[in-house]
């Protein structure tokens, strides 16, 4: 099974062909999110313009009713914390937000897709694929 980043969802929302090609190629149920995209998703449709918030609310709730939903458990707060600290005492933090998607990865032993290749190489054990490419 496969985790998406918040990124790749925009991409697929967004009809980025290379992303959407590679989703098709998998069944719904090798895929899943997070809550933590759950939340950087309906975070960015609130953040829309007024008048295209129902909109983008709309396109956000499709989306997130196609897989399934991993929450930020215990285990994962766990793998969190000690990839944060590593992260901190090395001097090369990432987004918050990140290190819980990518905790809940490790902790499914799951491989995330992302086009963050950048900031997730810095986790060790945390296998990623990058579908722009």
């Amino acid at each position: 099974m496969k985790l998406l980043d918040t990124n790749v969802c925009i991409d697929v929302m967004k009809g980025n062909a290379a992303v959407v090609n590679r989703i098709k190629k998998h069944k719904p149920s090798s895929l899943c999110l997070c809550t933590i995209t759950e939340f950087e998703l309906r975070q960015g449709a609130e953040r829309a313009p007024k008048t295209y918030q129902e909109l983008e609310r709309s396109k956000v709730a499709l989306f997130l009713s196609k897989f399934d939903l991993l929450s930020f458990d215990s285990r994962a707060a766990g793998f969190a914390a000690n990839i944060n600290a590593q992260l901190l005492n090395k001097g090369k933090a990432i987004s918050i937000c990140d290190v819980f998607i990518a905790a809940v990865a490790l902790s499914q032993g799951l491989t995330l897709v992302t086009n963050n290749t950048r900031d997730f190489s810095r986790i060790d054990g945390l296998i990623i694929e990058d579908w722009r490419k």
